[in-house]
């Protein structure tokens, strides 16, 4: 969701920002997201159902729980690597976020109903039956904006992110990501970013 401008409400393509979209930005990560996923899924099918019988056949259902608690603990890593592959990528997303609603609030702060309405995609042509309504709908967002607090998420996301921050900056263009990765693997395995 977070790398599909189609469904993460305004952020760029892939959470990287360069308009020529000659980086590929975090579209690795959701790829090596998937494929993790993928296998985690496919590993996960329970032991039980291929309970073999035993003890000359006097046991038929046996919860081969031993073997099941193995391929658990097998897995941990991998579903490690897609939980730091998820804050990793919630990182940048809450920064493109938080710039994008500090912006806009500045741009509201300015009182210009107008630079408003020319930041919406899409948005109704002066001239056109629709662009009065949106105008207004513009002055209310405007309004909005200008009077809200500024961006704070939660507390507990903050320190994770700050966290997360000192170790790993801002993405602004395409880099090696295979170390990063592995930090927030680290973090998270020190449960430094639950304190």
């Amino acid at each position: 969701k977070l790398v599909d401008p189609a469904t993460n409400d305004g952020l760029p393509a892939f959470l990287i920002g360069n308009e020529d979209a000659t980086d590929s930005g975090f579209m690795i990560v959701q790829y090596t997201a998937a494929a993790l996923v993928n296998d985690l899924a496919s590993r996960a099918h329970p032991a039980s159902v291929y309970s073999i019988p035993t003890s000359a056949n006097a046991e038929d259902h046996v919860s081969m729980g031993a073997n099941e608690a193995r391929h658990v603990l097998d897995m941990t890593d991998d579903l490690a690597q897609v939980v730091a592959l998820e804050l990793y990528t919630a990182a940048q997303a809450l920064d493109y976020r938080r710039d994008m609603i500090e912006a806009a609030r500045s741009l509201a702060r300015r009182g210009d109903v107008n630079a408003i309405a020319a930041k919406i995609n899409q948005a109704p042509l002066p001239g056109d039956a629709a662009h009065p309504q949106f105008l207004s709908e513009c002055a209310q967002l405007m309004t909005q904006l200008a009077a809200d607090q500024d961006f704070h998420p939660s507390p507990r996301v903050s320190r994770a992110h700050a966290k997360l921050r000192q170790h790993i900056g801002f993405m602004q263009r395409d880099r090696a990501m295979d170390g990063e990765v592995a930090t927030v693997c680290a973090l998270i395995e020190s449960n430094a970013l639950l304190d």
